[in-house]
């Protein structure tokens, strides 16, 4: 496996450890140690790893003991990364400062992090040699995080780790971070210095440029922009079901095919009682919330979502019901997501799997799938239709 599928690995068994690590040391044992050897170090030679490190800055604490730092990671012999680390359910960023001091005793060191088990808060000496930056320069959760976060961690496993490039590191990451939300930010709202931009470069205007044709050819620009973005995602979803990729559902006869989902009302009193008894939201459906809410993560967007549990689906939603952006039928044989997202655009964005138009009133497209894990594979699909129904919302036109 690659580091993006270690670190998917090990995001799903903190999930399941967490709720029973309590303290410092628990969280160095459970979170933060199996953390470094995905990096690929080796944890139990303390030539490479070494626990509790006494350096220059050492002082001896009120209680008589040496101040040490919980790990400093070596390479070729020599320190390089210091680790300090606090215990899960902290926050990191409180402790900033007691990283630093260790930072700006060891000159040798030019990397710094804080940890809790799950939240790592990289730092370097950018604005002045040997002083820590105030902020970091990166920041991983082990728990929310994107490909280019993976990416980015790469220059701190023991193969990928190089002290002398390491400010240079930092930098790229900082003007990758920033570029990448203008870039974002452009694209999905031109603004009018980019429209001017992609006029002047096409000639496509005589004359002067004024406030008119801005506005003319601005939702022109927003439809080219969409249109490749979505010839990109299609494009890089066929690259990857080029190499063996789970294949789509048989069709069901009819006699196996799964019923139009309706959604049911539940009505008030006894009734009422009796139906919401009857909703019992599966382990399948919070590991499908599990899968979106981590795609999801990776939108600029930042909504915050949320689900509802019905008798006839699960839905998942941006924090009220009628603010749905995706409806899934987890049970039986055949499983199933309808989104609002119209149906021809489904089939570009679900290559490989069994797409149709959902019946009336419902959504606008259902897609089949295998196992809960496919959804993966559905990534643009999700992503599409959570920034669709956001856009909605912010929009003020939300059912």
């Amino acid at each position: 496996m690659g580091l993006s599928d270690d670190l998917r690995q090990l995001s799903d068994q903190v999930r399941k450890r967490q709720q029973h690590v309590k303290g410092e040391e628990a969280t160095k044992q459970a979170l933060i140690i199996p953390f470094l050897q995905v990096l690929g170090f080796d944890v139990y030679d303390p030539q490479e790893v070494g626990p509790e490190y006494i350096a220059d800055f050492a002082k001896k604490r009120p209680s008589g003991g040496m101040e040490k730092v919980d790990y400093v990671i070596r390479i070729n012999g020599e320190p390089a990364m210091f680790i300090e680390c606090k215990p899960l359910g902290s926050a990191p960023e409180d402790h900033d400062g007691q990283l630093a001091r260790y930072f700006n005793a060891t000159p040798g060191v030019h990397v710094g992090v804080v940890t809790n088990g799950t939240r790592y808060r990289f730092f370097t000496d950018l604005r002045a040699p040997n002083m820590m930056d105030a902020a970091p320069f990166f920041e991983f959760d082990i728990l929310s995080f994107t490909e280019r976060d993976a990416d980015n961690l790469r220059a701190f496993t023991k193969d990928g780790f190089n002290p002398a490039a390491i400010q240079s590191a930092a930098e790229d990451i900082i003007y990758t971070e920033r570029l990448t939300g203008l870039v974002n930010e452009v694209l999905r709202n031109p603004s009018e210095n980019f429209v001017r931009f992609l006029l002047s470069e096409l000639d496509l205007v005589p004359g002067r440029v004024t406030g008119k044709v801005i506005d003319r050819f601005s939702p022109i620009v927003k439809r080219a922009v969409q249109s490749t973005l979505l010839e990109m995602m299609t494009r890089s979803i066929q690259q990857e079901i080029a190499s063996p990729a789970p294949t789509a559902p048989a069709v069901a006869s009819a006699a196996e095919a799964p019923p139009s989902p309706v959604r049911t009302s539940i009505p008030s009193g006894e009734a009422g009682e009796a139906a919401r008894a009857s909703i019992v939201t599966t382990a399948e459906e919070m590991e499908l919330f599990e899968v979106v809410s981590r795609i999801c993560s990776e939108s600029a967007s930042k909504q915050a979502i949320g689900y509802k549990d019905t008798t006839a689906y699960f839905g998942i939603n941006l924090g009220k019901v009628t603010q749905w952006f995706l409806r899934a039928w987890c049970t039986g044989p055949r499983k199933a997501l309808v989104t609002r997202v119209p149906v021809e655009q489904v089939r570009l964005l679900a290559h490989g799997f069994e797409v149709e138009p959902a019946p009336e009133g419902i959504g606008a497209s259902r897609v089949y799938f295998g196992a809960i894990k496919d959804v993966e594979k559905l990534r643009p699909l999700v992503l599409m239709a959570y920034e669709d129904q956001v856009r909605r919302m912010k929009a003020g036109a939300d059912e």
